[in-house]
């Protein structure tokens, strides 16, 4: 009786157990986001977004610039967590070369006693006695295992050293990241200038050009003029307006990128320190020093090159698998079964496996490892090869930038001067009016593609830093807060692209490392008068990679003449 009431009450309970597991399938159903779930949501990555930023204070200058972005801009967050990850799973796969210590458990029950008759082998009768057992209905078994296989163990050891290369490779990431920003935030930055310098002087001219045009439009209604000659005055003038109304949407978003990439709020006001000259840097260095400097420096060389070894370990891994495994294993052992003589044992073994289907599958996947490492050492050095031709399309666009810089700097120098002559010559009837709109819109448009020149010139003096692999600063600056961060990238920018000396890749004369500088200064200089830059040394021409230039389609076209 006691027997039946056991086994209907584990019927019940099985029974109880499926119904709550089907129940639990059943459940689960799609559960968008509430709207109020999402507002909640976006309030805080709004919070998060912004969080731990400085808030500004007085004038920006380029050095603060870049060391915000450094320290805040999302993006590159987001590539050092990655970093972080890929070190974090290198300290994992320390714990996976280490022995396996499993620890067990279980507890067993059954409605009946596991009785058993015993079976004569020779003439197959059964024994007439009594059914007996030797366990108990209620089973507790525990033990502790340490087990450790050599096959698993060099598996293991080669997958840490990939990984170990792929942490190598988020860091070069990263690297590349920093330079893209340091880049990205200098053409930001001027463009942002152009927009602080040239604001109220476009909204002064704009004004100005429609008080002309409603004269205009006045002189059209009167007729104290012929149609035909005001029509083409209000044409001269809406030409006019067009223009610096062009210029006005080009500057409009220059702030709101270099918000964006030192994250601040986006309509936060931005006063830059921006100096009164300008002047391009002063690079000297020789396009075979470069060449050397890219071949060692250059991150995504650098990360061809781990990815390099990870195949080669690949390969490894895919000979080890070919061979057999032998796993050794010691445990302690316990069973609560009252019928043993000794409940508590020792156990120690060592156990040879192999898998055969991988000494028929081996060699394919040995031939496809090794061609995975041909594919890699292909792949780096077609790189190698496209770096080598971007070291040469970096240094002309910085060549042509200069001097695009140089000639816009001229012209503005040149319409700057005749906006002066047209003030003071004219009158206040209309046609004087359209002289001094006309040459003042003019002026500006020199003066905003004299500062789009100059953006364009610090962004191709970053690219050929970033294709030298020339870090601005070592990892260790990081530590420091946003002030001494910026004092250090103001120093450093003044001496940014001296060339150390290094090893040469390939035997070169011994000559003395050249020496760069930048000529500005992060902070604002008092008002002088533009001194013209000086003569760039010709480069040396190499005609087997030709050479790219730079196109200034992006300037406004100069103001119709009156």
């Amino acid at each position: 009786m006691m027997h039946f009431q056991g086994m209907l009450t584990m019927k019940r309970l099985l029974a109880s157990v499926s119904l709550v597991a089907l129940l639990a399938g059943c459940a689960v159903t799609p559960a968008p986001f509430s709207k109020d779930e999402l507002a909640a949501q976006s309030a805080a990555d709004r919070s998060e977004m912004f969080k731990g930023g400085e808030p500004l204070a007085g004038p920006l200058t380029v050095a603060e610039a870049i060391a915000r972005a450094l320290r805040y801009n999302l993006d590159k967050r987001s590539k050092m967590m990655e970093e972080a990850l890929a070190l974090g799973q290198l300290d994992v796969d320390r714990f996976d070369l280490l022995p396996k210590l499993t620890a067990n458990a279980g507890y067993t029950e059954r409605s009946e006693p596991n009785a058993t008759r015993s079976r004569d082998l020779y003439n197959q009768t059964t024994g007439t006695g009594n059914p007996s057992y030797s366990a108990d209905r209620f089973a507790r078994t525990a033990d502790l295992t340490m087990s450790w296989n050599i096959l698993d163990f060099g598996l293991t050891y080669f997958t840490a050293k990939s990984n170990a290369d792929r942490a190598l490779v988020a860091t070069e990431r990263r690297r590349k990241a920093v330079h893209n920003l340091i880049s990205e935030v200098r053409f930001a930055y001027w463009r942002a200038a152009a927009y602080q310098t040239l604001k109220s002087d476009v909204e002064k001219a704009v004004a100005e050009a429609r008080l002309a045009l409603d004269k205009a439009r006045l002189v059209e209604r009167e007729n104290l003029k012929a149609p035909a000659e005001s029509l083409r005055y209000q044409k001269s003038l809406l030409e006019t307006l067009r223009q610096l109304t062009a210029i006005q949407q080009e500057l409009s978003t220059a702030r709101i990128e270099l918000a964006a990439l030192i994250n601040v709020p986006p309509g936060t006001e931005i006063a830059l320190a921006v100096p009164e000259a300008m002047s391009p840097p002063d690079w000297t260095v020789s396009l075979e020093r470069m060449e050397e400097q890219a071949f060692v420096n250059n991150p995504d060389l650098r990360e061809q090159g781990y990815l390099t070894r990870i195949s080669v370990d690949d390969t490894k891994k895919a000979i080890i698998k070919m061979l057999p495994g032998v796993t050794f294993t010691g445990s302690r052992n316990y069973d609560y079964n009252s019928f043993l003589m000794d409940n508590h044992w020792y156990e120690a073994g060592a156990k040879l496996s192999w898998n055969l289907m991988n000494i028929i599958s081996g060699p394919s996947a040995l031939k496809y490892a090794e061609t995975n490492e041909a594919v890699a050492k292909a792949r780096r050095i077609a790189l190698r090869m496209a770096v080598l031709a971007q070291v040469h399309i970096s240094e002309r666009q910085f060549r042509n930038a200069t001097s695009q810089f140089e000639q816009s700097d001229e012209l503005w120098k040149v319409d700057r001067r005749l906006a002066e002559l047209s003030d003071a010559k004219a009158a206040n009837d209309a046609s004087g009016m359209l002289e001094r709109v006309a040459g003042r819109a003019s002026a500006i448009a020199s003066q905003l593609r004299r500062f789009q020149t100059y953006a364009q010139l610090e962004q191709a003096y970053a690219k050929m830093q970033a294709t030298m692999g020339d870090d601005l600063l070592p990892d260790s600056i990081a530590a420091q807060d946003l002030p001494g961060l910026s004092a250090t990238i103001a120093a450093r920018l003044e001496t940014w692209g001296r060339m150390p000396e290094a090893v040469a890749l390939v035997p070169t004369p011994a000559a003395p490392a050249p020496v760069t500088s930048i000529k500005l200064s992060p902070a604002p200089q008092p008002p002088a008068a533009p001194q013209p830059a000086a003569p760039q040394p010709t480069a040396k021409p190499v005609s087997a990679l030709g050479w790219l230039g730079l196109d200034d389609s992006t300037a406004p076209a100069k103001a119709a003449a009156p």
